[in-house]
């Protein structure tokens, strides 16, 4: 049988996961639940940033050039990361 004391309320409970007298999470996997609902919240809420906005703007541009602007540099950073991606695998191989 686990006692664990409430980091709230400073009560012990016996083999619990909410504490008793306040209802706080005691057990580690509650504790992770509940930090886990908070960080689902905080990003529901959170504003998206300027660049985001920028992105998704040109993405969905009326103006053809800025569309063909938007793919062809989202292209080449794909070609850059695929070659490093590359290079970090050949470097890896060499090692073994």
């Amino acid at each position: 049988m686990i006692e664990r004391k409430c980091l709230n309320c400073g009560t012990w409970n016996k083999d619990e996961d909410y504490c008793v007298e306040c209802k706080k999470p005691l057990s580690p996997k509650a504790l992770d639940k509940e930090k886990e609902i908070q960080l689902r919240q905080e990003q529901k809420e959170a504003k998206p940033s300027k660049m985001e906005v920028y992105l998704n703007r040109a993405r969905s541009s009326r103006y053809l050039l800025v569309r063909w602007g938007y793919y062809a540099l989202y292209s080449l950073f794909v070609f850059v990361g695929l070659m490093g991606a590359v290079v970090a695998w050949m470097a890896a191989m060499a090692n073994a």
